[in-house]
This record gives C-alpha cells, structure tokens and sequence, in this order.
C-alpha cells in the first residue's frame, strides 16, 4: 500500500542540542514485507545526482523518481523490484541501473535506452552484480559467483558491450565463506573494491588499474563499511569488532594498507529495560547485560564537513543515529533520538527499526535517506511495515 507522496516542510523538526535542522523530508515508499532481513542486509535506496544537482532515488521496492534540489517530485517510475540493485548517473545524465546480472540505462526523462542481461558473460554461473559506479563514459562492475571463491569485474561502454572482464579468487577458507563486492569507487585512475563478511570482523580491499590489470589485495582486521574520497586521498570508517563499540578510521594509502588509524570509542546506548526482553532463550540478568551489552551501533555512512570533523550515520539500537566526530578530538555530538513520525503501532508488542543509509553533502547542507520498519506480533508478527525516505538537514552554526 502507498500513500500519496508529499512534502513535509518540518523545521526544526529534530535537533541535536540545537545542531541540526531539517528543512524538508519526502516520502518515497510505504508499503508492507514479510523478509526477516530485508533491511539489514540490503541498502533500502541509492541515490545518484544530476549535473544540475537534480537527483534520482532508486528504491527497494522498485521505484524510481527523480526530485529537484527542494525536493519536488519531477518524475516517478515503476520498474521491477530487486534486492541487488545500485544506480549512477553517467556524464551524459543517463540513468545506469543494475539488478542482479542485468544493467538497464534511462535517460534524463526515465524512458529506457538499453536493456542488458550479463549473465553468460563468464564461464562460470550463478553471477550477482554488487557494485556499479562510471568514470569517463565507461561503467565498473564488481560481483560474485554464488557458491564460489572468486568475484569479478567489468568495464563496460556507453552503449552496453564488455571492454574487458576479469574474475579472480579470494583468500578465504571455503566457498561459503566468500566476501562478496559492497563497494567498488574509482580514486587517481585505479578501481578500488570493498568486500566484508556481514557477521565477521574483516574486511578485504582490492585495487587494480582501469584495465582490471595489476590487482593488488589487502586484508584488514575489522569492518571496513564504507570507503570515500576527500581531496587527493581515500578514506575508510568501520567498527573494530563485533561488539559495535568502536568507530575505526583511516587513511587508504597507495598499497591499501590504512595509515593515520584512529578508534573512537562509542557511548552506550542499550538500556536493560528497553531489551530485557524479547530473548529467545534465557535472558540474562542485568549485572550480565551491563557487563556485556553496552553498545549496538550500525555505521552505515559518513561525509566530510572539513578535514578534520566527519558527520557518520546509522542505526543506534533500532533509532536514527548522527554523530559529529572530531578526528583529532573525538566525538563532537552524539544523536540517537527516537523519531516516530512514520510509525503505525506503538506499544509493547511492536518492534521498531529506524535506520539512516546514505549521506551526500548538498552546497551546505546534506541529503540523508533511510528506512523505518515496524512489526506488531499482535497483529501479524511476520508482517513489516516500511518507510522510505530522503530529507534534507542542516548543520547550524
């Protein structure tokens, strides 16, 4: 089910010790899932900016709308849902959409140019496409074979045919334990791939020059979520462990390994009588839970405010998570309030998840998006209700 798209003109609508404005916040999907984990293991929505700042937004339930930089409906399409999907926008303002072995270009009005399936492209079956992104008129693809050790990359022309391709494997134990792509960017003409493993402490980094060729690889032994580019260098942020934390971030030199390495450790945010129950076996008494279970953060994403302060977001055990961190200082502000705007249900039985996915600047100010979950055992306890949304926020001075 969808509600009829609007604009919520909300100032002021959450602030963090009076940090953050919002100056408008657009609905772009409501609708109902029965998947268990849907929105932890997938992005809900990717975004991709026009050259005239005009952006389009690609969501988990397959739709696809393009927005003004007020955030003004342009155009809204209906196009085949997929979990594997990402989105770019070329040079030419076309629209490159992938999902699973297939990669479809719209052009600036929405209508499709080409539609292409990879599938038998490699020897090898069972292809995922996980990771798009275009540089020069040219589309880098990263995937993996399921059921495999190897993961693959493509370069590909404006009109849809393979430059090159090249697959290689990983050093991993066996082939369920495979790291497939999550992120593939290009930084002082090389390809750089990030894969991790979604329950282990590890991360692989793999570069290569524009031609797939002179691949080098680098273990790293934590959970690198998310790889940006600041000035002439690229950056990664991640936790050190499982337990959430710690925020770890570093500088990616030219051989991958991580220099100037920083740990920020997080505050706590999990309170005994808020998840004392709900446990499928015996909970635990609250002298264990406060020994052990002190932190559940999810870093997600994180921009650049200068050189020395980044802004990361996420999930903060079930809410909307901010934090303002000083490199040098550590955090400046930390933001995990409850927002409960897109909510149905409110009361013990419901279970709420609320998470920020993505974060761009925009002039001075910055587009984040995101996903509310709710699910109600009294009502139907397989059934989630969803909300997607992007909004735009403002840092106040």
């Amino acid at each position: 089910m969808r509600n009829t798209l609007n604009i919520l003109i909300l100032l002021l609508t959450f602030c963090v010790q009076g940090q953050i404005s919002e100056s408008w916040n657009l609905n772009i999907d409501t609708y109902t899932h029965n998947s268990s984990n849907y929105a932890s293991k997938f992005p809900p929505i990717e975004i991709a900016e026009f050259s005239n700042n005009d952006k389009v937004v690609l969501s988990q339930n397959g739709t696809l709308i393009k927005f003004d930089i007020n955030g003004k409906i342009v155009w809204r399409k209906e196009i085949e849902a997929c979990s594997q999907q990402r989105i770019f926008v070329d040079s030419n303002n076309d629209i490159i959409f992938s999902c699973g072995t297939e990669i479809t270009k719209f052009d600036l009005k929405g209508d499709i140019v080409w539609k292409k399936d990879y599938k038998d492209t490699f020897s090898k079956k069972y292809l995922t496409f996980d990771a798009i992104t275009t540089d020069r008129e040219k589309i880098y693809v990263a995937g993996h074979f399921f059921h495999s050790k190897f993961i693959c990359q493509l370069a590909i022309n404006e009109n849809g045919s393979v430059i090159w391709k090249t697959k290689f494997k990983q050093n991993v134990d066996y082939e369920f334990s495979f790291l497939p792509p999550i992120q593939i960017t290009i930084k002082n003409d090389r390809i750089y791939i990030l894969a991790h493993h979604y329950s282990k402490s590890n991360s692989f980094l793999y570069s290569s020059n524009l031609k797939g060729k002179k691949r080098q690889e680098k273990q790293v032994d934590f959970k690198i979520k998310k790889i940006k580019s600041f000035e002439k260098s690229l950056f990664a942020l991640g936790h050190l462990n499982n337990l959430k934390d710690k925020l770890i971030f570093g500088k990616i030199e030219d051989n991958l390994e991580l220099s100037n390495i920083s740990e920020f450790e997080l505050p706590r945010n999990l309170e005994y009588d808020e998840n004392s129950t709900g446990w499928s076996t015996k909970p635990p008494t609250k002298e264990e839970f406060e020994k052990e279970y002190i932190t559940a953060y999810d870093v997600n994403d994180f921009t650049f405010l200068n050189e020395q302060n980044i802004l990361v977001i996420g999930n903060s055990s079930g809410k909307p998570w901010i934090s303002n961190l000083d490199l040098k200082n550590g955090i400046d502000w930390n933001w995990d309030v409850a927002d409960d705007r897109y909510f149905k249900f409110n009361n013990k039985h419901t279970r709420h998840y609320y998470v920020l996915n993505s974060i761009n600047q925009v002039g001075n100010k910055y587009l984040v998006s995101g996903i509310s979950e709710e699910q109600d055992d009294q009502e139907n306890s397989f059934v989630k209700y969803v909300n997607l949304f992007v909004r735009q926020i403002e840092l106040k001075k």
